[in-house]
């Protein structure tokens, strides 16, 4: 019986107790229709169990709006408590340069954790099985992958889980069918110009009819090793890298960000898997590469003497005495830093690329908030004092965005976020006597959000220039 494996699977991984707080992401698809079904079976064996659902509509299709209505209905069959988002998925990828699928995952993931965080969640569940875990492998083995890229899709990922990891997708099937459940299909499911409904609809039957009925299976199992191994891989470079980097924390000037460095010769004499994790790290926060690549990775790894790697004029590593390090930017002539002091009344130019406005709005007349961080920012007018200051990015500068339980640098949130080195660097940064209220592309400072106690709010726009 489905559901037995179901709660054997839960307890022998101990992904959550007969009293965790659990938040559902549901599509309306048949897998997350399965987990809630599944869930709510669980429920009766752990009545203490607390479960809400939260959809996302990405907006991308003519059926969005029947898929959101449908969850909308599950979760009053069940009555359970529902959270929806949307989003604006198409302009979120088409400033960010990213295509449709991943852009829809960073909103969906952006607003799970969001609403996790608001709802007090432990743990937000996710419906992924075994089908798409091997499809996942596949995927990345054709794109090249190594060891890090065949791990798959985790089990346990920070809040995130995936209790239908035991499961193909025959299953969840007859599961369903048996219990008359209704659910519903997406219709680029079935488009096979995506790499992942190619595997999903021509190669895996193709290969289990004619070479391994078992490929699924083999190809989940490749991904638990690979999980296991990366982990030790993992710890051992962890280990080393205070032993082959200084500078990081070191002693630099004034007003300058401290110079992370990497002994290249001691990577020569460490096994070739530990050196490639140990550069890949440092190309991560050196040159801000969010997954550095194999031919990336070994060109550093050879680099001799006085040889420069590059990825653009002002990301260049060079090696010098055996020692890896990135050059200094040569700021070019009228670049150099800004600061403005607005009353958060007139509209204010930034760097002839941008203009923005201020508005107060009474909270009660306000009516919904249409949120998007890239272009729109709303504060508790109450906890400001005006004027405020407007100025670049400086090395040190750290940041609570909403939802975040401490502060992070800057630097860092935007890498995160993939903005460009570039871009960072003329990226207005909004004050309040040197607190960090706002950063175009980031949420609001956590210290100055609207709350139910927020009587006015004061709302910051930006227009593009170069529209």
């Amino acid at each position: 019986m489905i559901y037995l494996k179901f709660k054997k699977f839960v307890e022998s991984n101990q992904l959550f107790s007969p009293e965790s707080r659990l938040l559902v992401a549901v599509s309306g698809g048949q897998d997350s229709v399965a987990l809630v079904h599944l869930l709510i079976e669980l429920k009766q064996d752990w009545p203490r169990l607390e479960i809400a659902l939260a959809h996302y509509n990405h907006k991308l299709r003519a059926s969005a709006e029947a898929d959101e209505r449908f969850v909308r209905r599950l979760a009053r069959q069940f009555k359970l408590k529902l959270f929806v988002g949307k989003g604006r998925v198409r302009e979120f990828a088409r400033r960010n340069k990213l295509n449709l699928e991943e852009a829809g995952r960073l909103k969906r993931y952006e607003f799970l954790e969001k609403t996790a965080e608001k709802w007090g969640a432990d743990l937000v569940l996710t419906a992924h099985t075994m089908t798409d875990q091997a499809e996942t492998v596949l995927m990345r083995i054709f794109r090249g992958t190594g060891v890090e890229g065949l791990q798959g899709i985790r089990l346990r990922a920070g809040r995130v889980a995936r209790p239908l990891l035991c499961f193909r997708r025959e299953e969840v099937e007859n599961y369903l069918r048996e219990k008359g459940a209704k659910f519903r299909v997406d219709e680029t499911n079935l488009d096979t110009s995506i790499l992942r409904n190619k595997i999903r609809l021509e190669l895996l039957p193709e290969i289990e009819k004619e070479y391994d009925p078992e490929i699924v299976k083999h190809l989940a199992r490749l991904a638990l090793i690979a999980q296991d191994e990366n982990q030790a891989l993992e710890e051992i470079a962890e280990g080393l890298w205070p032993v082959v980097t200084r500078g990081c924390c070191g002693q630099h000037k004034k007003g300058e960000e401290p110079t992370l460095e990497l002994d290249v010769k001691a990577l020569r004499e460490m096994p070739v898997a530990v050196a490639r994790r140990l550069v890949r790290k440092f190309l991560h926060l050196s040159l801000g590469l969010e997954s550095p690549g194999f031919e990336q990775t070994q060109a550093v790894l050879e680099l001799r003497e006085g040889q420069k790697f590059s990825r653009g004029e002002d990301r260049v590593l060079i090696n010098e005495g055996g020692w890896l390090k990135r050059l200094p930017v040569r700021k070019k002539k009228g670049s150099g830093e800004f600061s403005v002091v607005w009353d958060g009344r007139e509209m204010v130019r930034i760097s002839d690329r941008w203009e923005f406005s201020g508005k107060f709005l009474e909270k009660e007349k306000a009516g919904k908030l249409d949120f998007d961080d890239s272009v729109r920012c709303y504060l508790d007018a109450d906890k400001l004092e005006f004027p405020l200051e407007i100025r670049n990015r400086k090395p040190g500068d750290r940041y609570r965005p909403l939802g975040m339980k401490g502060q992070k640098k800057l630097k860092e949130l935007l890498r995160e976020r993939k903005i460009s080195p570039a871009e960072r660097e003329i990226l207005p940064v909004f004050l309040l006597r040197g607190k960090i209220l706002w950063v175009p592309g980031l949420p609001a400072a956590e210290e100055f959000k609207v709350t139910e106690e927020t009587r006015r709010i004061f709302l910051i726009e930006k227009s593009d220039l170069n529209l």
